[in-house]
């Protein structure tokens, strides 16, 4: 086989899980060489397994705001020429880009050097976003590049069955392959025993939505559901956990909302889900998410809206219960109820039937090696 450079950018909002589960897949015979760009927390050095760490190369740069405005004005990071040279030392033909298409620059240079490049595109289209108007600025900016990357790459890969076929439409010129979505289930949360401060003195059964806050993920939809639905309100509470702005939520009125608005540490998830009695996502929007694989594996009854992504998998559970209608509060609130009153033992088994059937890093290592070498 070929040598294979992955090239791990951002362990950014559940990137670092998604990268590290792919990644540990693979065996140290395997011809493959990691690199990764490393903050503050050292994500990747910790969890990447011992054996393959002799094969990576971490480069440390912090996610200071120093950073973020040297890289948006250049459009270029320092370690681009760390990839080029770890190229020419490894002898790598091909380099997977795993987080985002790769940068045009640098892979039009790596392909004068004889070197393809292959991409994972996570997000066809930009979600929608409501942020700091500086910030929508960076994001404009940001998804306009990531745009023209995408256009230029010849090679692209997907974890979506639908974002597949439309980027095969999309671009019937270039190569598109498809692989399972890895499970975000990392050795760390298995093995997570602390408690969140703010569950310390809870008693009450909690409805949970777990994530980053973004506003594509519908946690507005939600908030109003919960506080609107009596039955829902009076009886249980509601725990948003997760970094980002909330500006809807009435901090301290909301008696029986629940906000754990920070990062929240591997440590802490096994909790957060072993005691929720069911979670939410909520979502107006997603491409692909490994969301479902954490509810999934703890044995949480769980409501998704019904977007394709989320639909096309809660269809193989063939559970009604499982799904509102996205951007349906009425519906939202009564499959909430529903799911919080029934016996849903039943669901559970599927969800768990399904973790084990699909959430399996050997069928994506073989998946990726396959790709490798159709290249």
């Amino acid at each position: 086989m070929k040598n294979v450079l992955i090239v791990a950018t951002t362990s950014y909002a559940g990137m670092g899980p998604y990268v590290t589960e792919i990644i540990n897949s693979f065996y140290m015979s395997d011809n493959i060489h990691y690199f990764f760009r490393d903050y503050e927390d050292n994500f990747f050095k910790k969890n990447i397994k011992q054996e393959l760490q002799a094969k990576s190369t971490f480069y440390k740069l912090s996610n200071s705001k120093w950073n973020k405005m040297q890289a948006l004005i250049s459009n270029t990071y320092p370690f681009y020429n760390d990839i080029i040279a770890l190229c020419k030392v490894k002898n790598i033909s091909l380099v997977h880009f795993i987080n985002n298409p790769g940068p045009k620059c640098l892979v039009k240079t790596l392909e004068k050097k004889g070197v393809k490049c292959i991409s994972t595109v996570h997000d066809l289209h930009p979600h929608e976003a409501r942020k700091s108007w500086y910030k929508m600025v960076r994001w404009g900016i940001i998804n306009k590049r990531l745009r023209k990357d995408l256009d230029y790459g010849t090679n692209l890969i997907t974890n979506s069955k639908g974002q597949y076929e439309e980027l095969k439409n999309t671009y019937p010129n270039k190569n598109i392959f498809f692989h399972s979505f890895p499970s975000l289930v990392t050795k760390t949360i298995i093995e997570g025993n602390d408690i969140p401060k703010e569950l310390l003195n809870n008693n009450i059964p909690y409805i949970l939505f777990f994530g980053r806050i973004e506003e594509y993920k519908g946690i507005r939809l939600l908030y109003n559901a919960f506080t609107q639905t009596p039955d829902l309100c009076d009886k249980y509470k509601l725990v948003i956990a997760g970094k980002g702005e909330i500006p809807f939520i009435k901090s301290g009125i909301d008696k029986n909302v629940i906000t754990i608005n920070r990062y929240i540490k591997d440590t802490e998830i096994k909790y957060m889900y072993e005691k929720a009695r069911c979670v939410v996502y909520p979502y107006i929007s997603a491409t692909q998410s490994g969301v479902l694989s954490l509810a999934f594996y703890f044995k949480v009854p769980t409501l998704t809206s019904d977007i394709p992504f989320f639909k096309g998998i809660i269809g193989e559970l063939n559970d009604k219960r499982m799904l509102f209608q996205n951007g349906n509060i009425a519906d939202l609130a009564q499959k909430l109820i529903t799911i919080l009153n029934d016996d849903c033992t039943d669901m559970i088994n599927k969800e768990e039937k399904y973790y084990k059937e699909y959430y399996d890093g050997a069928a994506i290592r073989k998946e990726l090696l396959a790709i490798y070498d159709s290249i």
